[in-house]
């Protein structure tokens, strides 16, 4: 005979000792009578213990189940226990991501990615910082989030747990309505006299834009900075000037006021996506991670992406 006992064993003990009946203990469990004295019968055979006696139509425990009743109880609180521990983990680990991210990737690719995502896990929750990129990468270090997007030039990348989602070049920004908004490609001769918005000083993409004006001796005047790309579309829609943004805000663009024109000799910006050591689970990270990677390359054209 199989002498095990077993969880359903113990579950009809504990439930008979605090009903003090078959019928109490039935309700308890969610199952028939004949269930609850089938479990009962079987589990004194296997332990060869007597551990109920009949009075007046009532059970009343024998001393050996008043003993065991301490152990039994105590084990089953230990399962429990172990089945909250799990649905925790399954809400902390499964349910919810946090991420950290640059502003024009939080106005461009992410709100499709995160869309895509919750639609095929439904239950998941997704929380979402904006910073600046170097706030970014100071969080993911920090382990104050599950992952970080932030647009790094490759070379002063220093975290070993990233990987580029993208590289591509920056596009040149003008009024629809602007002399040159019929030219396929804005060298930097076509700034020459131009008021110009520009990015804010010691932002790596300022100093590259400013070197490469600055070899070709061309004068902008630069009326207002800033290092927000989408303070920049505003900026130029309401006249303020020209620019040049990187290729991820031009994308987001739905408005109809601007043409954005491919700037040469290259500028290129790299978007990043790193991974924080606080031990997030896979099983949600990998997924969303497919999802964002779909929705940057959908949202970015081919002839903006380059190959690193």
């Amino acid at each position: 005979m199989d002498n095990r006992i077993t969880l359903r064993h113990l579950e009809a003990f504990r439930a008979v000792m605090v009903r003090r009946s078959v019928t109490g203990a039935a309700e308890m469990l969610g199952v028939t009578q004949p269930v609850v004295t089938r479990l009962i019968a079987d589990l004194e055979e296997r332990i060869a213990i007597p551990l109920f006696t009949r009075t007046k139509g009532r059970l009343a425990p024998t001393p050996e189940a008043a003993l065991l009743f301490a152990d039994v109880h105590q084990s089953l609180v230990g399962i429990e226990r172990i089945a909250n521990a799990a649905s925790t983990i399954k809400t902390l680990k499964l349910g919810h991501l946090e991420i950290a991210t640059a502003p024009n990737m939080a106005h461009s690719f992410l709100p499709h990615a995160i869309a895509s995502f919750t639609r095929d896990h439904p239950d998941a929750l997704v929380t979402m910082h904006m910073h600046s990129s170097a706030t970014v990468l100071d969080m993911v270090q920090g382990d104050r989030c599950d992952l970080g997007f932030a647009m790094v030039p490759s070379r002063t990348m220093r975290h070993e747990n990233s990987e580029i989602l993208v590289s591509a070049k920056m596009v040149g920004v003008v009024p629809i309505n602007h002399r040159l908004a019929g030219q396929k490609v804005l060298r930097p001769e076509d700034f020459e006299g131009e008021s110009y918005v520009s990015l804010a000083p010691l932002m790596e993409a300022r100093t590259k834009i400013d070197s490469i004006m600055l070899s070709h001796k061309v004068d902008r005047r630069i009326n207002v900075e800033t290092q927000i790309s989408s303070a920049i579309i505003k900026l130029v829609e309401a006249g303020v000037g020209l620019s040049i943004i990187d290729p991820l805000t031009s994308c987001g663009y739905t408005g109809s006021l601007l043409k954005f024109i491919p700037f040469e000799p290259e500028v290129i910006n790299d978007y990043f996506v790193v991974f924080s050591g606080r031990n997030s689970s896979t099983l949600i990270l990998k997924p969303f991670i497919d999802h964002v990677r779909r929705e940057i390359q959908k949202m970015v054209p081919a002839h903006l992406i380059v190959q690193r």
